[in-house]
């Protein structure tokens, strides 16, 4: 199991490590995902395809790259530490999916996991429509005997699958300059396919 503050802020969603808010993503949506159909990554980075779901993420040069599956929930993680080693990550990304839940669950859980993150840190969430998808968002810094943490997350739910995606980059916040740069990088450049 991957170890996290999330956990606090999850619970049953083993695959959270913490929860913040995206400022700006853009998502591309493809009806198929393929390395010929990518274009050429930035500077530094390259792309992660995950076939399971039919996506693609940046990753930067010299950074991990995860996958898990436990009870239905798929998880990704793209890090600067190998959590293979470390059991952790301080840096990174975190994708879970939440397959086809159901009866409009995507976009009521997607809110409710924002909603309660964002209130429990006296933030204020964000909400806006872009076709099929509902995103939801909120940014949080969390503080405890290790350090201050800076979290920035999005939940899209597609409306018409009924599939949810949490997407969560976090860093320490001495690092978090820098880190948000990378971060960034990759939550711009968001990738998966509308039809899952």
């Amino acid at each position: 199991m991957i170890s996290g503050k999330s956990a606090n802020y999850f619970q049953g969603n083993i695959y959270m490590r913490k929860l913040a808010r995206v400022l700006l993503a853009v998502v591309f949506l493809a009806p198929t995902v393929h390395a010929a159909d990518l274009p050429s990554p930035p500077s530094g980075f390259s792309w992660q395809q995950i076939p399971e779901v039919n996506s693609a993420l940046l990753k930067p040069d010299g950074w991990y790259f995860k996958q898990a599956e436990k009870q239905g929930i798929l998880g990704y993680f793209i890090t600067k530490q190998d959590i293979d080693k470390l059991g952790h990550f301080d840096t990174g990304l975190t994708v879970n999916v939440f397959p086809k839940l159901g009866n409009g669950l995507a976009v009521e859980r997607g809110k409710a996991l924002i909603d309660k993150v964002a209130a429990a840190h006296n933030q204020m969430g964000w909400s806006r429509q872009a076709g099929q998808l509902q995103e939801f968002g909120c940014e949080i810094k969390d503080t405890d005997a290790s350090g201050t943490e800076v979290m920035h997350a999005l939940a899209v739910a597609n409306t018409k699958t009924d599939t949810l995606y949490l997407f969560i980059f976090e860093s320490p916040e001495s690092d978090w300059n820098a880190s948000w740069k990378i971060g960034k990088e990759i939550m711009d450049a968001l990738t998966f396919d509308d039809g899952i």
